[in-house]
């Protein structure tokens, strides 16, 4: 993350966005992820380009990096649509927002708004569940 802090899961309303997230998708790192999901097709190993899934991996873990989510908490859901290729040595800017937040009972429910940009270009969009415990539980 580019200012290296981490917001506290209780602090966040609806509309706060994350600072933006810059990394190099470099081919150790998409090689782990090949290795780690058993990915078998040529067109991932044999080429530049890295599969959907790595991309939103990658940008999860961008997420995972600016925001305290307390113990017990669950990742419930993801909406992802990928509008277009990233390869090998890119460099990736992942954008994330609180764009829902609810309470019920003990649960707190949240999703969170995520892009993730090539040169300006958005190449992937979604949106992301949690559910989390009640604070001081």
């Amino acid at each position: 993350m580019t200012n290296g802090s981490v917001t506290d899961y209780y602090q966040l309303e609806v509309g706060f966005e994350f600072p933006p997230s810059s990394c190099r998708l470099d081919s150790a790192m998409v090689d782990t992820y090949i290795r780690a999901v058993e990915e078998n097709s040529p067109l991932y190993r044999d080429t530049s380009i890295m599969p959907p899934t790595a991309l939103a991996a990658c940008a999860m873990s961008a997420l995972s990096k600016s925001v305290s989510f307390p113990p017990g908490s669950i990742h419930v859901s993801q909406e992802l649509e990928f509008l277009d290729t990233v390869y090998r040595e890119d460099t990736i800017t992942c954008r994330s927002k609180v764009s829902r937040k609810r309470e019920r009972g003990k649960l707190h429910l949240m999703t969170m708004d995520i892009e993730v940009y090539k040169n300006e270009q958005k190449v992937m969009a979604g949106k992301v569940g949690f559910v989390l415990p009640q604070q001081g539980n």
